[in-house]
């Protein structure tokens, strides 16, 4: 979502104008950026390393062209769900230049993460001229730069909406803004990235509140965050959300949105480990059947006959010990994984009368 606050633009341009100078550079060179080399995140991303030694720089001319190039489009509001990855996405957004915040904030992460600089796109939800929106969520950004994380927002840099019409405006007030300053509008999700030390809680932010209750390793937690895999981050996330008061009603629609994409993801995950022990099942079977054919054949080779039956062999146990890791959940039945368990244990019924047979 874009900003519909005027005295924030303002402010932002004022605030922002001593920094912006000594960015005069890396903001000259973003508006010149050849188009050839932004229409793929590797060739942007080596581009802009290769320009720009400094990591600052880098990414101040990053944010400074998806601020100036892409477009806000209120049509593109699905547009990251009919894609199949996160990347495909984000070719998507940089050959089209239009977007919503999810398309700028994917766009930041993305590229950053190319140039090896490690960065994140932050969920959360916003107050507009004194309005809570959160009957939409918002995308922004933290990278860690120089060994520092920071806040960054190119979608609410990049312009603002005036009577249901987008209008261009940089404001490099969304760039590093300071958390004290972004956490007056923007509620992550997550408290741990307000990147404060005293992180409020969605209470405090619905109604106005400043300063959380206790002390927080922000920075620690962050670099613990990012070394998870997915599923960690998302269960760590939602823990902490809850814990902060995420379930309020004025969020709900928020959290039951995230809390069903973490179970979706855990789903997904025992779906691949039960169609990994299929597979494994299958190629037991063809083994066995391998096993079958030359041990029919007249004058066959004992040992190959052996070595076809013990490859069957092997593959069961390697199903049998995938089909007991799995998990039922939505999608995946208990019966079905019974079912696929019974299946083994027919091959491994078959390849013990293969042995008794030798």
């Amino acid at each position: 979502m874009v900003r519909f606050l005027f005295f924030g633009w303002l402010m932002g341009m004022i605030l922002g104008s001593q920094a912006s100078s000594g960015w005069w550079n890396a903001d000259s060179l973003a508006r010149s950026i050849p188009a050839a080399v932004t229409q793929s995140p590797g060739e942007f991303a080596d581009f802009l390393t290769v320009r720009f030694p400094d990591e600052a720089d880098r990414v101040r001319a990053l944010f400074s062209w998806i601020t100036c190039s892409i477009i806000y489009d209120m049509n593109q509001t699905e547009a990251a769900g009919k894609y199949e990855s996160v990347d495909e996405f984000v070719f998507f957004t940089l050959k089209n230049k239009r977007a919503v915040c999810q398309g700028y904030a994917e766009v930041f992460t993305t590229i950053c993460k190319r140039m090896g600089i490690p960065a994140l796109t932050v969920h959360g939800y916003t107050r507009n001229d004194g309005q809570l929106r959160t009957d939409i969520g918002h995308a922004w950004n933290i990278a860690k730069i120089d060994g520092r994380w920071s806040l960054f927002d190119a979608t609410w840099g990049s312009g603002s909406l005036d009577n249901g019409r987008y209008r261009k405006s940089f404001s490099p007030f969304y760039f590093m803004t300071p958390p004290d300053n972004l956490i007056t509008t923007h509620m992550p999700f997550d408290p741990i990235w307000q990147l404060l030390d005293y992180p409020i809680t969605h209470d405090q932010f619905i109604d106005g509140g400043r300063k959380g209750p206790a002390f927080y390793q922000y920075a620690d937690s962050l670099d613990r965050y990012y070394n998870l895999d997915e599923i960690g981050r998302a269960e760590g996330t939602l823990r902490r959300a809850e814990a902060t008061h995420a379930t309020r009603k004025e969020i709900l629609r928020i959290y039951r949105k995230y809390n069903d994409y973490v179970i979706n993801m855990k789903c997904n995950v025992e779906i691949t480990l039960y169609n990994e022990a299929s597979t494994t099942l299958q190629t037991a079977i063809d083994r066995y059947n391998e096993f079958q054919e030359l041990h029919n054949r007249r004058n066959a080779d004992l040992r190959t006959v052996k070595q076809a039956l013990g490859a069957a062999d092997e593959l069961v146990r390697q199903a049998l010990h995938q089909a007991f890791t799995v998990s039922p959940c939505q999608g995946l039945s208990v019966q079905e994984i019974q079912q696929l368990i019974k299946y083994i244990r027919e091959v491994e019924s078959a390849v013990s009368i293969g042995y008794s047979s030798l």
